[in-house]
């Protein structure tokens, strides 16, 4: 399915210019609106249908980049849990595999859609959504970029990670690595400030030798350790990794090479997803309140689609220290 910012490159023309094309207006030069009309035809564009009033609308859709994450999949138990509560249907879009624009293209010609719930963590949503601001209420869980119009829902990230390493080092680890998300992240941005804040407080340096970027994924929390044991470099007294799926990876790669955890080397999470307390030694972490940020985010949504004013364009919700057997 082509999308409006394709037409628009095929035209030479503006993502604006090709909106008000499709629009039909009439303060378009002739000459624009014809080579908007033939791009259109030739990649089989097809605009929006009309929409049904959103103060009525019964159905929201959340967009996700995958449900192989038990994160998204907390985020979306929220969010659905809300919306039957509140008699709403729910839409499910996912971007893995697929053309992100296609896939918000495909979003704004969904009839009778209320709003949208989102987590673009590897995206800037005023980028991803330049061609539908005003359109459709929008509110951003999780991941929101330095700088977003749009409303979102989270935690203190900064304040979440400055706690965990403020623990790690009251019981006497030091020096303490970090295993992080992708540095193009604010979420994971914030989680190594917090870090860095920590430390600076109790007279240290975080020493780049042990900050490990990573991807937030299980596989890549192992490779990362199990790299740094066959280097045969010394290992961190402790490892914080900035999600609970990166710690899974490191405690195995740990275990496979004989190192005990928490005697040899701690190793602390950030999520508290069901899989923490059963990981072996159950796993020490960051609890984030995921569900209820997704149901926050939906009750947003319909505010919005309803006309209503927000309180606040940016919830922030507080973390909670699980402590557990891995530190």
């Amino acid at each position: 399915m082509a999308t409006l910012r394709q037409v628009a490159e095929l035209a030479g023309v503006s993502a604006a210019t090709a909106s008000r094309v499709m629009n039909g207006d009439p303060r378009v030069r002739p000459e624009l609106r014809r080579r908007v009309v033939e791009a259109a035809t030739r990649l089989g564009y097809q605009p929006a249908r009309p929409r049904r009033s959103r103060a009525t609308s019964r159905m929201v859709a959340l967009l996700v980049p995958n449900v192989s994450s038990p994160f998204y999949c907390a985020v979306l138990m929220g969010v659905e849990q809300e919306a039957f509560a509140r008699g709403y249907d729910l839409v499910l879009y996912t971007t893995e595999g697929r053309s992100q624009e296609n896939v918000v293209e495909r979003i704004q010609q969904t009839d009778g859609l209320a709003g949208l719930v989102v987590i673009t963590p590897r995206h800037r949503e005023e980028e991803l959504f330049a061609s539908q601001k005003g359109r459709l209420p929008m509110v951003v869980v999780d991941h929101r970029n330095a700088g977003s119009r749009y409303p979102h829902v989270g935690v203190d990230n900064l304040r979440g990670a400055h706690r965990a390493v403020q623990y790690l080092l009251s019981k006497g680890y030091d020096p303490i690595g970090l295993i992080t998300g992708p540095l193009t992240i604010q979420s994971a941005i914030d989680r190594v400030r917090g870090a860095r804040l920590a430390l600076q407080e109790a007279g240290l340096e975080l020493d780049p030798d042990l900050v490990w970027e990573g991807d937030f994924t299980q596989p890549t929390g192992y490779r990362l350790v199990a790299e740094r044991l066959r280097s045969g470099r010394p290992l961190p007294r402790a490892i914080f990794c900035a999600n609970d799926l990166m710690a899974l990876g490191a405690l195995a790669a740990l275990h496979e090479h004989g190192v005990s955890v928490p005697d040899d080397v701690a190793v602390m999470g950030y999520d508290d997803l069901p899989l923490a307390a059963t990981a072996i030694p159950p796993l020490t972490t960051v609890r984030q309140p995921v569900a209820e940020m997704g149901a926050i985010a939906f009750r947003m949504v319909i505010r919005l689609a309803a006309g209503e004013d927000l309180e606040t364009e940016r919830v922030l919700l507080e973390t909670q220290l699980v402590e557990r057997a891995s530190a």
